[in-house]
């Protein structure tokens, strides 16, 4: 992953922060009010004990001792129940985070332009985020925790600093010895807890690179174990070919290396982690010790009270293990950046298409032409035209089909007529406009798609061919009668209100032909003056094939259908065939004239197709 310079990296920082506000207000006000708290609280008995002590040793009060022992417990208590408190609504407000942060994303998915959603590199993005807000929980997610870690460590380090200040203060008594008159020995301490958390700066440093280096490393064993996963638990849509193939040895085995592979990487985060953790703690020690002899001297020659021993000690022992988180967690932060821009930069998907201001008025009786003037198109990653110089015009109430051979440019055809793409050359006018001109959401009112690659949804019946929440169930079942399964819908227990597919438990399967029939329902619900229908019977026997194309002559009437079909007998029920060839249009006419040119494309693709039917006879 590349790096991010400074000055970006906290501006996505910040960024995110008001992101997350805006999401969950709560969260960061009890994350900072949580660190507060938690720096607080080591040092109340750290703190009351050191008088406790002094008491016992002093004046012996037992009011003052009773005092002393009740404001430790009510303030420990008092702390402890607002961190309860805190930490319930940090765990609600963290998964609503997570919900929200992923639903930002997803929204993006659903509204960026179709083009971006093919690009490799798009779904490549999406898929670190994943990775990363699941391994490591990385991103927008990590930072409330990074940022209480951090706040923790900074007021312990002060709170610290404060309590231990005094004991590094030679004494100027007259009584006082040569070591506690001298400053010496407070410098040679004060450079050993700097050279500590110099080397903690270092090495947190270096552990830190290394340990995101062999996250991200981990990341392909998120996703190998996904597909695993679903590979498994899946039976239903893998059964059958497992099965038939004797797959399940070669799928166990791969399996089981993967896990040999994952293991191994586990041990390596271990033994990272450990080596770490090993290292820093004999640091600790080692200072620990000193802080010891140091304290522990002065309360020998009297300089300090027994009290302050553990007041100074304590506070001493905090700074040093505070200080090393804190450079830790500073270190992770500056590190979480990079997941942090890397979502903002999938958010920040710039549109591809430029958004046009003039409204479409739908009218049934209004007419409509389309014209392709001299279009010519290539996707990104391709050097070769998908579309060349193609030039027609598709007028209201025609039946056009394109045909072709596999590659030679309808789908592409179609993206382009539904401006799913732009094209780089050329223009794609209605009524003589470029339809970039027009809104583009009314442009998208303007036609109805049944795609090959169509998608119906876990929703209602209902829902899913009205594409709204809200529907006319009379005018829904006409259609759904009209494409012939009707009589199905009403013999369900819930009707229209049955959803697809067994997400629910109410749910029911379909079979390919009876999904192709509801979508085309959904086409006709939709009640746009252009219909696309993109092999829209590939899994319907040939006579209902048949009725389809029988009944949607009568269902339209003036309106536009446009046909891609494999199956060239749709196209006799066409007003005019497109042929296209390696993204060319090389012949265009009726079926009887077209079926006349025997040295043509379309004679040979019928042709091949009648003597297939012939055979088969």
């Amino acid at each position: 992953m590349k790096s991010v310079g400074s000055k970006r990296q906290f501006k996505s920082f910040f960024r995110a922060l008001r992101m997350i506000q805006n999401m969950t207000p709560l969260l960061i006000p009890a994350t900072v009010l949580n660190a507060l708290l938690q720096s607080f609280m080591p040092f109340i008995p750290i703190f009351m004990t050191a008088r406790i002590i002094d008491e016992l040793f002093g004046a012996r009060s037992v009011a003052r001792l009773s005092l002393l022992v009740v404001s430790t417990i009510v303030l420990s208590f008092i702390v402890f129940l607002i961190l309860k408190g805190t930490e319930r609504i940090k765990k609600i407000s963290n998964q609503r985070l997570f919900y929200l942060g992923k639903y930002e994303m997803d929204r993006l998915i659903l509204r960026t332009n179709y083009e971006n959603t093919e690009k490799p590199r798009f779904h490549l993005r999406k898929q670190k985020i994943e990775d990363a807000s699941i391994i490591g929980k990385r991103g927008i997610w990590r930072i409330p925790d990074l940022l209480e870690r951090t706040l923790t460590s900074f007021c312990t380090v002060v709170i610290s600093i404060i309590l231990a200040y005094p004991t590094f203060i030679p004494s100027k008594s007259q009584n006082a010895t040569s070591f506690e008159s001298s400053i010496w020995q407070s410098i040679v301490l004060i450079i050993l807890i700097i050279l500590s958390s110099c080397y903690s700066l270092f090495s947190n440093s270096r552990f830190s690179k290394k340990f995101f280096k062999e996250l991200d490393h981990g990341m392909k064993f998120n996703r190998l174990f996904s597909y695993y996963e679903d590979l498994l638990r899946d039976d239903n849509r893998f059964g059958k070919d497992v099965r038939i193939y004797h797959q399940s040895e070669l799928i166990l085995k791969s399996f089981n290396d993967f896990n040999k592979l994952n293991t191994r990487f586990q041990s390596n985060i271990g033994r990272l982690q450990g080596r770490f953790s090993g290292i820093n703690a004999a640091v600790t020690s080692i200072i620990s010790g000193f802080v010891y002899l140091f304290v522990g001297i002065k309360a020998l020659n009297g300089s300090i009270s027994i009290g302050s021993v553990v007041q100074y000690v304590g506070a001493i022992n905090q700074f040093t293990t505070s200080f090393s988180k804190m450079i830790t967690s500073i270190s992770d932060s500056w590190h979480n950046i990079k997941y942090v821009q890397l979502y903002f930069d999938f958010l920040d998907t710039p549109s591809l298409k430029s958004e046009g201001q003039i409204p479409i008025s739908i009218d049934r009786n209004s007419k409509y032409e389309i014209e392709f003037r001299n279009v010519s198109f290539k996707y990104l990653e391709s050097d070769a035209y998908a579309l060349r110089n193609i030039s027609l015009k598709i007028n209201s109430g025609e039946r056009i089909a394109v045909v072709g051979m596999n590659g030679s440019g309808k789908t592409t055809f179609i993206k382009l007529l539904c401006r799913l793409y732009d094209p780089q050359e050329g223009q794609i006018l209605l009524n003589g406009v470029n339809i970039q001109q027009y809104k583009f959401q009314d442009y998208m009112n303007f036609l109805s798609v049944v795609f090959q690659d169509f998608q119906l949804f876990a929703f209602p019946l209902g829902q899913n061919v009205s594409s709204d929440i809200n529907y006319d169930e009379q005018r829904t079942l006409e259609y759904l009668d009209e494409v012939g399964i009707g009589e199905k819908v009403r013999s369900l227990p819930n009707g229209l209100e049955t959803p697809l597919y067994k997400v629910d438990e109410d749910g029911v399967d379909i079979s390919g032909g009876e999904a192709q029939k509801i979508a085309i329902a959904r086409a006709l619900y939709k009640d746009s003056p252009f219909i696309i229908l993109d092999e829209p019977t590939a899994a319907l026997d040939p006579r209902a094939e048949f009725d389809i194309y029988s009944k949607l002559q009568r269902i339209v009437k003036n309106k536009t259908i446009i046909f891609i079909s494999h199956r060239l007998s749709s196209c006799r029920f066409c007003n005019e065939i497109l042929v296209l060839d390696k993204g060319k249009l090389i012949q265009k006419g009726t079926h009887d004239e077209l079926v006349q040119d025997k040295s043509g494309k379309y004679f040979e693709l019928w042709n091949a197709q009648a003597q297939y039917y012939q055979l088969n006879s």
